[in-house]
């Protein structure tokens, strides 16, 4: 006996559905590439950005400064230095690190109050998850294109999911790393804050140095909810797109192929500049010449018509002058030519 519904799967559906389940979980599976990373039809190579970056924050909670230390790097799990406790680092596996001190005004010290591993993935098997996004640009807030990468550790902190949005946009002035301060002599900084005393409580910012700009720029560290977000914007060239004929040529290509034009092409451009000026300024000191000519004849002898041009009757003499001078020129050149230079007897 059959039943009374049968569901017959056909090649084509089959493979569309394979398709979209293959599709939905593109994103999730494929793993983290620094140098190689597609988002939304583009490759980003973010490898000059490998290695370390640093970001140094402060605040103070009554009645303890605090300073966090934010480090990450896109390419490579952290490596904790050989003179770091092994409890005062991140463990093995993380990429974004927040290590945060504590102010002890008996000691003068900044002791680790605090070992923050955000984004970390602790084996190959488990690894954190991204997503991508494409950053068209600003141009009412002067940025550039860039792409957005958030990234999801499969770890929770203190039973709390750990995230980190990075908006990494085009900046042709910055490489990446301009700015990163590596919290060297935040000791005696904090130190002055504590012996000023203050009684109020001040949110934490970041510190930055006073001279140049600065690539990398913290923008909170979140908590909604039940998950964590590390906020960061950078400013690097490594994301700005390569225009056609926008390369700059090298040194043995100047002058090939209409690139860079020689000295003499430079100087010709410069002479011709150089004439058109004087050709204008000439026109315009004919024409005040004539205008205020005019004004003067109009208003000191009431002249009208050709009168009133200052030399007016060479003006409107001078095409029949011309005229005659073109004849003599010709006939001159007529009779000499066809006789040899002898005249008709």
């Amino acid at each position: 006996m059959k039943s009374p519904t049968q569901w017959r799967w056909s090649p084509s559906a089959a493979a569309l559905l394979s398709t979209l389940v293959l599709s939905s979980t593109a994103s999730a599976a494929t793993p983290f590439s620094c140098d190689s990373l597609k988002v939304d039809d583009r490759t980003f190579n973010l490898k000059p950005l490998a290695g370390p970056h640093t970001v140094v924050t402060h605040e103070y909670v009554p009645p303890t400064y605090h300073n966090t230390t934010y480090t990450l790097d896109l390419c490579s799990p952290l490596k904790r230095k050989d003179d770091v406790p092994k409890e005062e680092a991140c463990p093995a596996g993380t990429r974004v690190c927040a290590i945060k001190h504590r102010w002890d005004p008996k000691s003068s010290s900044a002791p680790v109050d605090q070992v923050i591993p955000i984004v970390v993935a602790p084996s190959e098997d488990k690894q954190f998850d991204w997503k991508g996004e494409f950053l068209k640009p600003d141009a009412e807030k002067k940025l550039g294109e860039g792409v957005k990468i958030t990234l999801t550790s499969p770890v929770k902190y203190q039973g709390r999911e750990q995230r980190t949005v990075i908006e990494i946009r085009c900046d042709h002035e910055l490489k990446g790393n301009e700015g990163e301060w590596d919290g060297s002599g935040l000791d005696k900084y904090l130190s002055k804050r504590g012996e000023n005393g203050a009684e109020q409580a001040t949110p934490e910012e970041q510190f930055k140095k006073k001279d140049g700009k600065t690539a990398l720029i913290w923008e909170g560290y979140k908590h909604e909810g039940d998950v964590d977000t590390l906020i960061l914007k950078w400013g690097t060239e490594v994301v700005c797109e390569k225009k056609e004929g926008g390369d700059k040529p090298k040194d043995g290509d100047k002058g090939k192929g209409g690139d860079k034009p020689k000295d003499g092409g430079e100087q010709e451009s410069r002479s011709w500049g150089f004439f058109t000026w004087l050709v204008i300024l000439a026109f315009l000191a004919v024409a005040s010449y004539l205008i205020f000519g005019s004004w003067l004849n109009y208003n000191r002898y009431g002249a009208r018509g050709w009168d009133l041009l200052p030399h007016g009757d060479t003006i409107r003499d001078f095409p029949y002058l011309m005229k005659d001078w073109t004849r003599k020129v010709l006939n001159t050149v007529q009779s000499s030519g066809s006789r040899g230079g002898y005249s008709a007897v």
